[in-house]
């Protein structure tokens, strides 16, 4: 009987511990008004991108949002925003995007 309840216990435990780490809680402090919360993703060779928040509301004169993501060196780097400065008169900024890799490509001009 008591060999039963530790078998069961066992079982239990590696149900409960796999399920619990699938958890994905989202960030209580949102950065500010007309902020979506993009849940974390996984592509079709394996690489995941965590969770982030995503600036939809009217653009800001020379500014963009930059959402949190891991750095070069595998720290995370809060979201903040950005001030643009375009260095040619004929450049176009590319916003900061996830490649689908699943590393994170920083925003950068690109002249036109």
């Amino acid at each position: 009987m008591k060999k039963d309840k530790l078998v069961l216990l066992t079982l239990c435990l590696f149900i409960a511990l796999p399920l619990q780490s699938c958890v994905v809680a989202r960030p209580v402090a949102q950065p500010g008004p007309n902020f979506v919360w993009v849940a974390p993703r996984t592509f079709s060779g394996g690489a995941v991108v965590p969770g982030h928040w995503v600036y939809k509301g009217k653009p800001h004169k020379n500014k963009t949002w930059v959402p949190g993501h891991y750095g070069p060196r595998g720290r995370w780097i809060e979201g903040r925003w950005r001030t643009l400065k375009a260095p040619r008169k004929n450049a176009v900024w590319v916003p900061g995007h996830w490649s689908k890799k699943g590393r994170w490509v920083d925003g950068h001009w690109r002249t036109r």
